[in-house]
């Protein structure tokens, strides 16, 4: 039996720790919106069921025209998709046979999506002592001999975000050498304060940009997720996916989610006001170490940096999941990551950690 390679897998993690599943659990591995959706999504959704007799436009052109104009970009350069994942999939296609540096420790299906397709991966590995960050002039030897770079922005399961002196850097290096830059920007919007690359995308930029749906408006059954690039990319991108692949009740939820700005800004700030008095609360225990976060998840350790599996463990037995970080190349087990919940919910994780660290 292997540790779950995603969070949102209870059962899996309660095999993994043999444990029976004999109470509710709180799932701090969850990473989506802590408040749920839009108030009226589900009144929305039964009224998107009749068009589920029709078929779709399969070029997607007014959801594709809607979604530019939200975004401020050309029909072009959006492309609608089935979820994140499948628009990572797609994108990697583009790095097949070639060599591309991926910062880490990260998401793991980028790399998995990568080597299906026969890339060479060079990893570059940030790491605690810098909180995560990297510099362009350390990334520079590795783009120089290779096609391209892939990173995530903020970054997943650190929470981190990069200077943005060494991100304009990037970009400018990457347009000026036509090195391909992917950046998933599935947390983006969670940050008070986000750096907005689609503004710095120029005509055939070799920049690709995968945003997902699922965490800010919590649809993880839905499959929402877009690509944002130039018209060529684009085109290369879209011969890649099968045609409907975006159904109808997707494309009316989209085109619903991005007209609720007032929804997003007011996550936003609910959620750092209570992240920071999550944060807060944790920097009080005398066993743990927790790491600054931009978005709605953040790091923690043992202040002896051991293996986090007894502090998973006795968790679990709280009816408290948390993230593990096995699959973390850099993490290894070390960290465990939290999710910001619900203020109730948040409240049991202090106190069954207080309760821990009391007890180390």
């Amino acid at each position: 039996m292997s540790w779950p390679e995603h969070g949102a897998m209870p059962a899996a993690l309660s095999k993994q720790l043999s444990q029976a599943r004999c109470r509710e659990i709180i799932d701090f591995s969850v990473n989506t919106n802590p408040f749920g959706p839009p108030a009226d999504l589900k009144r929305k959704l039964k009224e998107w069921t009749d068009t589920i007799y029709q078929y779709t436009d399969p070029s997607h052109c007014t959801l594709r025209e809607h979604m530019a104009e939200k975004i401020s970009c050309k029909p072009d350069h959006v492309l609608p998709g089935n979820g994140g994942a499948e628009l990572i999939f797609a994108a990697a296609r583009l790095f097949a046979n070639k060599k591309v540096v991926l910062i880490e420790p990260t998401f793991t299906e980028y790399k998995q999506a990568l080597q299906a397709n026969g890339a060479e991966v060079i990893s570059f590995y940030t790491n605690e002592e810098t909180r995560w960050q990297w510099s362009f002039q350390h990334l520079k030897p590795l783009l120089e001999k290779s096609d391209g770079i892939w990173f995530c922005h903020p970054n997943n399961p650190t929470g981190s975000v990069s200077a943005k002196e060494d991100i304009v850097q990037l970009l400018t290096y990457c347009r000026a050498a036509n090195k391909l830059l992917v950046v998933d920007e599935a947390f983006y919007d969670f940050q008070q304060d986000p750096f907005l690359f689609h503004r710095y995308i120029k005509g055939n930029d070799p920049i690709i940009l995968l945003r997902s749906m699922t965490k800010m408006y919590a649809v993880p059954g839905l499959r929402l997720g877009y690509m944002l690039a130039s018209e060529n990319l684009i085109e290369k991108i879209n011969n890649y996916l099968p045609p409907w692949n975006v159904n109808s009740i997707a494309e009316q939820a989209m085109s619903y989610l991005l007209n609720q700005e007032a929804f997003v800004n007011q996550t936003v700030q609910r959620l750092h006001k209570e992240k920071n008095r999550v944060l807060k609360g944790l920097q009080t225990l005398k066993e743990i170490e927790v790491f600054p976060s931009a978005v709605n998840f953040y790091l923690i350790r043992h202040i002896k940096n051991i293996d986090m599996r007894p502090l998973l463990t006795f968790l679990a037995q709280e009816g408290i999941h948390a993230r593990h970080t096995y699959h973390f190349p850099g993490l290894d087990g070390k960290y465990l990551r939290l999710a910001v919940k619900t203020k109730s919910e948040n409240d049991q994780l202090l106190q069954s950690l207080a309760r821990w660290s009391g007890g180390c």
